[in-house]
């Protein structure tokens, strides 16, 4: 997207990382609403869908408040997306009939927790976004609330990217397991991981078959 753009177009960075912002969202909508006020056409180009914990809410919020017309262009969210690259289905008859896309970060960098009973649900999967940093509380929040140690889980490394990187384990693994692992990830619980295991010995077997 980034090398469509006309030359000719004023860039304004405002990237963020985890643990590090260039600026803070206050002062994004403000550098939005400066340009759009001069009567300049701004687009605000965001990763992910821009209503999926993208923070996409609040910049509208901002703009209409001072009438400008604005268009939100739908994304692909990584809750779904990083799923499908990793070979995850979100949803499978029979190991997940619906899910829930939930954040372990709410504002001012606060702990949140209000989900764990939904890892309860059966047929039913548990996206993860912002948890990586989170999977120690997460774990012991899970186990303490009656959720089962074997309970299926995976996390999901830089999806799409080359150095896309994934690992199925046991929600007692969990934590262990994101030591090895940066952001972003997101994770996944489910049986559909089962399925995922299926694939893959699936495909060694037909690997090992045409070989």
């Amino acid at each position: 997207i980034i090398d469509v753009i006309p030359k000719y177009t004023e860039k304004v960075f405002v990237g963020k990382k985890k643990g590090h912002h260039s600026l803070s969202q206050e002062e994004i909508n403000e550098i939005i609403l400066k340009y759009a006020l001069k009567g300049k056409s701004v687009a605000r180009l965001k990763s992910g869908d821009p209503f999926v914990f993208g923070r996409g809410s609040e910049e509208l919020y901002d703009m209409v408040k001072y009438g400008i017309k604005t268009e939100v262009i739908p994304g692909i969210s990584s809750s779904i997306s990083a799923s499908s690259q990793a070979g995850i289905p979100i949803t499978a008859r029979d190991y997940s009939a619906g899910f829930t896309v939930v954040t372990a970060h709410l504002k001012g960098n606060k702990l949140n927790l209000d989900w764990i009973d939904i890892l309860k649900k059966e047929n039913h999967t548990v996206v993860v976004l912002m948890g990586l940093s989170k999977a120690k509380q997460i774990q012991e929040a899970a186990i303490k609330n009656g959720i089962s140690e074997n309970k299926d889980c995976a996390i999901i490394s830089n999806a799409s990217r080359k150095n896309q990187r994934i690992i199925t384990c046991k929600l007692n693994e969990l934590y262990e397991s994101s030591l090895n692992f940066q952001s972003p990830s997101i994770l996944v619980f489910g049986d559909v991981i089962k399925y995922k295991r299926k694939l893959d010995l699936l495909n060694t077997v037909c690997t090992e078959t045409v070989n």
